[in-house]
């Protein structure tokens, strides 16, 4: 056997609190979508189409509700894959329901507003993980 090269000593940063970096992009998503669906509502009631502002508006907060609701699934221990199908079973229904609610029209900018909370919340988890680096 070859004897082992010794292990520089590395200062390797570590986070205080494991649990902080992922409640801060979750709110870094929630603070976002949120300035964002106001945006849309105040924009699409200015050119006349208040229902489609708010259904892009639902779609945002839909969307950024949807990693807290990752999060507490996974704290009581339910496994990632099911969660995964539930979250998206979830956020499926909801859309359709606005479907029946605010118009068939209008069910395809809830799902756009649910997948840009999603391109937040992405981008939001990629800060945190280069920010810890």
């Amino acid at each position: 056997m070859a004897p082992q090269a010794p292990v520089p000593d590395v200062a390797v940063a570590v986070p205080l609190d494991v649990a902080a970096a992922p409640r801060h992009a979750l709110n870094v998503t929630a603070a976002t979508c949120t300035g964002i669906a106001l945006v849309a509502l105040v924009v699409a009631g200015a050119l006349g189409l208040p229902l489609s502002g708010v259904a892009l508006a639902l779609g945002l907060i839909l969307g950024a509700g949807n990693g807290f609701l990752a999060v507490r699934l996974l704290g009581i221990g339910v496994a990632f894959a099911a969660t995964s199908i539930l979250r998206l079973v979830i956020l499926t229904m909801l859309a359709i329901l606005s479907g029946f609610v605010l118009g068939w029209e209008r069910a395809i900018l809830v799902a756009a507003g649910i997948a840009v909370a999603q391109l937040v919340l992405s981008a939001a988890s990629l800060r945190e993980v280069l920010r810890a680096r």
